[in-house]
């Protein structure tokens, strides 16, 4: 089963999408806004810091753009070469960004090593670039706060990825803008030479400390968008699903549990065990509790449950009923009439195989030995008895005659047994018909007088096949099912239909 989006959440995901595209071009501009402003001053005072930080806000430019493109993608509906929506592409884009800035670390550490060695060229010295730094600090500062609460409200990685570049943003400004200061205030002040020295390299240390703490960012962000896109489910989701699933009152197992994520969604794919005997429309109402359960965990995602049989009586993994299905379908075999008979800790499978009818018999016993081997490795306490059967030859034989003075023959001792009994009023739906496994077999209907409780009912059909196989010891089996007179039936309308 699968819960689809209602009219309602589709239009709050259309709000959530402008909200993080109004994000997304609040970023976009204020990045180009710095890029240009740190290149000009970079260029002229030749600080290494302040180039890289102009070459990281045009990255970050290019980041925006990126982003702000993801995300009105991601926003587009499910279609048919994307059933799982378009969310993926705010993880490549995040990607894509934490490539660009790695590259540009890579940049960084070669020109401060040139640098440092005596081959690069200098910063000089300005009060100018002091400035740029402290705006820069203060711009990121604003965009951090906007875009951490855009991303956590609707689960954003590509606004996350933003937020991510922009915090290391203001980290790296703030170091730069020491270094930078540092250069001015050697040589605006008399230092001895060896402090000297030290000082005027503080920018391009700075610049190669920024580099550093934006490659480890990078990295991190770079390897959880490449968890995202290869499905890498969050173990505490699971654990939470798990919880939430098994805590359903008629859920008997949780099996096979798949998270995977696409943007802000989570698509959630989960089997659960229920009792064999339940009916279908059961089965579909826990199947709506464990959609119910999981969306308490994980709000807004996307379920879909399969429901298999599996018996709270047997550990998980052990339900006979289940296994020997299982078994007789990975051997290529049809099975059916499978009965698990119990009695304290015995187990005692019964069950129908069909095979071609015109298959050897040994080479149709070899299979059937091969299958009750594996079956009987999973149960190892259970005594398997297997019966073969020609493939239909399980159905009614409805081609065979039954000769007239033996159906005659059989209607009339029915009539006699029932006309010994005070409860029975007459004989009705009279039918004789043939079995490959019983032979010919016999069942008819009898209204039943007076109120009988179940019991009295079923000790009269008992009493009924034991006066007509007296008579026709050769009858396979004898079927009766009692009906209530008309009489209770103006108050009641289900027939009575004890198990003879």
């Amino acid at each position: 089963m699968t819960t689809p989006p209602d009219s309602a959440e589709a239009a709050g995901r259309g709000n959530d999408s402008a909200e993080k595209n109004r994000a997304a071009l609040v970023s976009l501009l204020a990045a180009l806004g710095l890029t240009c402003l740190k290149l000009g001053v970079g260029l002229y005072t030749g600080s290494l810091g302040i180039l890289f930080e102009a070459l990281h806000s045009g990255l970050d430019l290019l980041a925006a753009g990126m982003t702000l493109a993801a995300v009105r993608i991601a926003a587009m509906p499910p279609d048919a070469g994307h059933p799982y929506g378009h969310g993926k592409i705010e993880n490549l884009s995040a990607l894509a960004e934490t490539l660009l800035l790695a590259a540009g670390c890579v940049w960084v550490g070669y020109e401060g090593a040139l640098r440092l060695a005596g081959n690069g060229n200098t910063s000089m010295p300005s009060l100018l670039g002091v400035g740029v730094m402290a705006v820069s600090i203060a711009v990121d500062i604003n965009r951090v706060r906007v875009l951490r609460r855009v991303a956590r409200q609707y689960k954003s990685q590509a606004l996350e990825a933003d937020a991510l570049h922009f915090s290391t943003d203001i980290l790296s400004s703030g170091i730069v803008l020491v270094g930078v200061f540092a250069v001015w205030l050697a040589d605006a002040l008399d230092f001895p030479p060896p402090l000297h020295k030290v000082l005027v390299q503080a920018d391009t240390v700075a610049a190669l400390l920024v580099a550093l703490v934006i490659l480890r960012a990078s990295l991190r962000m770079g390897l959880e968008a490449v968890n995202t896109l290869m499905d890498s489910s969050s173990v505490k989701e699971e654990k939470a699903v798990g919880k939430a699933v098994g805590s359903v009152p008629g859920i008997t197992a949780m099996r096979r549990l798949r998270l995977r994520s696409s943007g802000p969604l989570t698509f959630v794919e989960l089997t659960v065990g229920v009792e064999p005997d339940i009916h279908v429309s059961e089965g579909h109402r826990l199947a709506h509790e464990a959609e119910k359960a999981v969306a308490a965990v994980l709000p807004g995602s996307d379920v879909t449950v399969h429901v298999e049989p599996f018996s709270a009586d047997f550990p998980p993994g052990d339900d006979p009923f289940v296994l020997t299905s299982r078994t007789a379908r990975e051997h290529a075999l049809t099975a059916h009439n499978i009965h698990v008979l119990r009695n304290g800790a015995r187990t005692r499978i019964e069950l129908h195989v069909e095979l071609p009818a015109a298959l050897p018999f040994a080479a149709a016993y070899e299979r059937v030995h091969t299958f009750e081997g594996a079956l009987g490795q999973r149960l190892p306490d259970a005594h398997i008895l297997t019966h073969l059967e020609p493939e239909g030859g399980g159905e009614l034989d409805a081609e065979t005659a039954i000769p007239t003075p033996l159906r005659e023959q059989a209607f009339e001792k029915a009539k006699e047994a029932a006309a010994d009994e005070p409860l029975i009023e007459d004989v009705h739906e009279f039918s004789v018909y043939m079995l490959p496994e019983h032979g010919i077999c016999m069942s008819f209907h009898c209204t039943v007088t007076g109120n009988p409780t179940v019991e009295e009912a079923h000790n009269v059909c008992l009493r009924l096949e034991k006066r007509i196989r007296a008579a026709l010891p050769d009858m396979g089996r004898i079927i009766t099912r009692l009906e209530p007179g008309r009489n209770r039936l103006a108050g009641n309308t289900s027939p009575l239909q004890p198990p003879c």
